[in-house]
């Protein structure tokens, strides 16, 4: 497991959740960013805090870096991202 040092979060990138009104059509070139929605996995020491591990969260658009990280005996993808790169908490999702 890896910890983040400084004001830093480790999170893995979920799949936004898709419009469910068939009016709206999204063109390719959205699906090719990826997506803005993650789940923190481990914080470092947060200056202005407001988020903890498990919560969603929504980042600024290609925030931090890739890295690939053991998770309960599974390698999954993750990011390393700063806090100022998380945008806000998204509850009810």
């Amino acid at each position: 497991m890896m910890r983040p040092m400084g004001a830093r979060a480790l999170v893995k990138r979920v799949d936004a959740p898709k419009p469910e009104s068939s009016l709206i059509i999204t063109p390719e070139t959205v699906e090719a960013k990826p997506s803005p929605y993650a789940v923190v996995i481990a914080v470092g020491k947060l200056v202005q805090g407001g988020f903890a591990p498990a919560d969603v969260v929504l980042l600024h658009d290609y925030a931090g870096a890739p890295c690939n990280v053991e998770l309960d005996g599974e390698v999954i993808e993750a990011v390393v991202v700063s806090e100022d790169d998380v945008l806000c908490v998204v509850e009810g999702l």
